[in-house]
């Protein structure tokens, strides 16, 4: 009976696992169980007391401010090739957004502490001459308006150490412009190209 205890435990876990909705790949999953229910046998035989010196301090977990915000359904209007590449680099299904400190970011990873924001097709708005915002996205004030989220986000992520955040873009006209831009601003995201 005792042999056959760990198979049961990695039995009930699967299905607990499956039941909260975590998917599984392969056995990686098992081999995670199993490691840990081996540090526990590990620390249930180790002596209670140990006269050497101990060479690891412990270290205390740290937390992640954005980890208290919720997924919000957000149904705004864009291309569908916007939608999947926010959908592609955040891992967040179409339509699902993070909202924190009640400002929306595109997506988080937890265990980074990262906030994310994806910007797809923004190359059609700058001049292919000189990289600048063409006349009519300065005019209706897009470039503004992009510059003003970043802005709510970085006020966000600055009150909430240690909490990082990246801008993504698709293009390298607007990644261009938007990385010089943010710096004048004090925008504390990270830009990243990302096609």
């Amino acid at each position: 009976m005792v042999a056959a205890a760990p198979v049961l435990i990695e039995a009930a876990l699967g299905r607990l696992l499956v039941a909260l909705g975590v998917t599984v790949a392969g056995g990686a999953a098992i081999d995670q169980v199993r490691k840990r229910k081996e540090e526990a046998d590990s620390a249930r035989t180790a002596p209670i007391a140990q006269t050497g010196a101990q060479t690891k301090a412990k270290e205390k977990c740290k937390e992640c401010p954005p980890d208290k915000g919720t997924l919000v359904t957000r149904r705004w209007n864009m291309s569908d090739v916007s939608r999947g590449y926010q959908a592609r680099i955040t891992g967040f299904a179409p339509y699902t957004e993070w909202n924190f400190g009640g400002v929306d970011f595109d997506g988080f990873r937890s265990s980074q502490c990262l906030l994310q924001e994806a910007k797809a097709l923004y190359d059609q708005f700058f001049d292919p001459e000189d990289g600048e915002p063409k006349f009519f996205f300065r005019l209706s004030g897009g470039d503004r308006k992009i510059v003003r989220q970043a802005q709510a986000q970085t006020a966000i992520v600055v009150a909430s150490s240690p909490t990082r955040l990246n801008w993504y873009f698709m293009q390298p006209m607007s990644y261009r412009y938007f990385t010089r831009r943010f710096a004048r601003e004090g925008v504390v995201a990270a830009t990243l190209l990302q096609p």
